[in-house]
């Protein structure tokens, strides 16, 4: 099976080269292409000086949910079976990736979830974020019937019926990488799964998830939960899988 791995990374110049070595030391056969979200510092030239393929954004799509359709896409349209997102600052790791893998290979899921949650090992993020993490889980719960622990984990792994959709089906933008994508992924009948996983700390630089956007997050949250209810019917007949 031809399994990608998709780095997202935005700035990550101080963590990139030890996530990408990490990655090529545990390399069962997988490829790698890294989808850079306008960096402005020598990301890129790191993934040069290391043989690992690149797309490059040319503006910032303002958060990850524009480099998850670019790697959709790019999935997509090279026909790959799988499909992981490995974020690129350095806390998840690829010995961790045949969890996240054998699901999909197995035909037991179409998305899988790496959580820290499950056997709660390994780094657990701060509190605000899992605050955040808490309302959002017992949200999905309530209007989907799942129950996720690590609703915004980006360790994730999608077969092809995600990819299909994703990739070639869906054709608008995506505002929230989080709670649309996975309520979406949900009304088009895909089977979403979680595994533990490990993950470690970011040791430099800073996250996304700020104070200002502990205070948006919600707000965003709220929004795409109410328009992807109101959409269901749309979503369900317009991209579920055959």
């Amino acid at each position: 099976m031809k399994i990608l791995i998709s780095v997202i990374s935005y700035n990550e110049e101080d963590n990139i080269e030890r996530t990408l070595k990490d990655l090529i030391k545990h390399n069962f056969g997988y490829e790698i292409v890294m989808i850079d979200n306008a960096s402005t510092d020598n990301t890129r030239l790191i993934c040069e000086s290391l043989n690992v393929k690149y797309v490059s954004h040319c503006v910032n799509s303002g958060g990850s949910s524009g480099t998850i359709l670019s790697y959709f896409i790019y999935a997509s349209r090279l026909k790959y079976d799988v499909l992981c997102q490995f974020d690129g600052d350095g806390q998840h790791l690829a010995s961790e990736l045949p969890k996240i893998i054998a699901p999909i290979i197995n035909n037991k899921a179409d998305i899988v979830i790496g959580s820290r949650f499950l056997e709660k090992k390994g780094f657990q993020s701060h509190y605000l974020r899992r605050l955040g993490i808490r309302l959002f889980s017992f949200l999905h719960k309530q209007m989907t019937g799942k129950n996720y622990t690590d609703v915004t984990s980006g360790f994730r792994a999608y077969g092809k019926n995600a990819i299909d959709i994703f990739g070639e089906k869906f054709k608008n933008d995506l505002y929230d990488g989080v709670n649309q994508f996975l309520l979406i992924a949900h009304y088009c009948n895909l089977n979403i799964v979680e595994t533990p996983v490990l993950m470690k700390k970011r040791e430099h630089g800073n996250s996304e998830f700020n104070l200002w956007n502990a205070f948006f997050f919600p707000i965003k949250g709220f929004i795409t939960f109410l328009s992807c209810y109101l959409q269901r019917k749309q979503l369900k007949d317009s991209f579920s899988k055959k």
